[in-house]
């Protein structure tokens, strides 16, 4: 049950490449990743008032929540406007390359130790972005550069949220997390927009799934599953979601993958997969008994 449910979260955020790639060709970039966040907060904002509401006013909690929250509107936002310009099957592997930037923010910012298999791995990811996103006839796609920053803004959110968790209450951190990314994509929305909001029923439906489905469904089981997981075996089926975003935007809005384009995406996935599995083991404690 605990398998099929990790596999779920991963078809899930595959699935939400291609739908936010659809509602944004409608609907503005920062509206889309304001009410995906604004769903998620009042739901978690319910939760936690039943569930420990003291923990509301815990202080620290508010200011982690709205650091990472940035980072998360920042990520989101990024990746939404580069699905203007680059198919599913970029945006997705591209952003699967965080996993192989946590250790060089963690080396470079918190003097952790950088192992050789960080960079092994980082090479075959670079080798594998290079091959996916350069044309070499004309240039690197400006939705691909873009999407760079989702990578880099994850990275840093990952590693920020890993370290804040362990301070203060975990619950109320995610949820002042998508209260300050709901505030920030919403003023973002205001400095930018000039238009009248007109949003189809069709849009709202995606906006809904986006948000109650693909953000907080997949929040809550990331957090639940973990506890009973290894993170090896969720980082191996996590490394899946690339792979799920690319089939989705084959057989749904029929986008495609050159040779070129494969052997990248191949490179990409296997450097996530051979960093997660043998870093893992690395740092994995010996059992002497």
């Amino acid at each position: 049950m605990k398998t099929f449910l990790l596999v779920l979260v991963t078809i899930v955020w595959g699935s939400t490449f291609f739908i936010i790639k659809d509602t944004v060709a409608t609907v503005n970039e920062h509206l889309i990743v304001f009410v995906r966040c604004f769903q998620a907060f009042i739901a978690m904002f319910l939760f936690q008032l039943f569930k420990n509401g003291k923990q509301l006013f815990n202080k620290k909690a508010l200011l982690y929540g709205f650091i990472i929250g940035i980072l998360l509107a920042i990520t989101y936002t990024s990746q939404t406007i580069g699905l203007k310009y680059t198919s599913t099957g970029h945006s997705a592997f591209i952003t699967s390359s965080a996993v192989i930037i946590v250790p060089f923010i963690l080396f470079l910012f918190f003097k952790d130790k950088l192992l050789k298999i960080d960079i092994f791995a980082v090479t075959i990811v670079f080798a594998g972005l290079f091959l996916l996103t350069y044309d070499f006839e004309t240039s690197m796609n400006v939705g691909d550069i873009i999407t760079i920053l989702t990578a880099a803004s994850y990275g840093f959110h990952v590693v920020l949220a890993g370290r804040y968790v362990k301070k203060t209450d975990a619950v109320t951190i995610v949820t002042y997390q998508f209260l300050g990314a709901s505030i920030v994509s919403l003023l973002a929305f205001f400095l930018t927009n000039n238009e009248a909001v007109n949003i189809s029923i069709k849009a709202w439906s995606s906006l809904i799934y986006l948000g109650i489905i693909g953000t907080l469904f997949c929040y809550f089981v990331m957090v639940w599953i973990q506890k009973y997981v290894s993170s090896l075996k969720v980082a191996i089926i996590f490394s899946l979601e690339p792979v799920f975003a690319a089939l989705f935007g084959y057989f749904i809005i029929h986008e495609t993958l050159n040779p070129k384009e494969l052997i990248g995406a191949a490179l990409i996935l296997s450097g996530v997969v051979v960093h997660s599995v043998l870093k893992t083991k690395q740092l994995k404690p010996v059992n002497k008994n």
